[in-house]
C-alpha cells in the first residue's frame, strides 16, 4: 500500500523542482525534507553543478502550517511546499 503526495520546493533558486513521495514509508518532516533535498544534491552533483549543491546545502529547509499526519489525511491532489525563506 502507498500513499503518494507532491511536494515542491518553494526558493529563490530551486522553486518548482518537484518529487511525489510515498508519505507511509516516512517518520518525520524532516525525513521528507532529506529525501528531496538529497535527490536534487544528487542531480546537481552528477551535472557539475558545485555551487548550485552548496547553495541547495546551505538552505534552513522547512515544511511549516502543517504536520506529517495532516499530509497523511489530506484527501485532495494538494502540493506540499518545502520552504528556505525565514518563518
Amino acid at each position: 500500500m502507498s500513499l503518494i503526495k507532491k511536494f515542491a520546493l518553494s526558493s529563490e533558486l530551486f522553486s518548482y523542482y518537484e518529487k511525489d513521495i510515498d508519505v507511509l514509508g516516512v517518520d518525520s518532516l524532516e525525513e521528507i525534507i532529506l529525501i528531496i533535498v538529497s535527490e536534487l544534491d544528487d542531480l546537481l552533483n552528477k551535472n557539475n553543478l558545485e555551487i548550485l549543491s552548496e547553495k541547495l546545502n546551505e538552505g534552513k529547509w522547512h515544511i511549516h502550517g502543517v504536520s506529517l499526519e495532516a499530509i497523511k489525511q489530506e484527501s485532495s491532489a494538494a502540493k506540499f511546499y518545502i520552504c528556505d525563506h525565514d518563518h
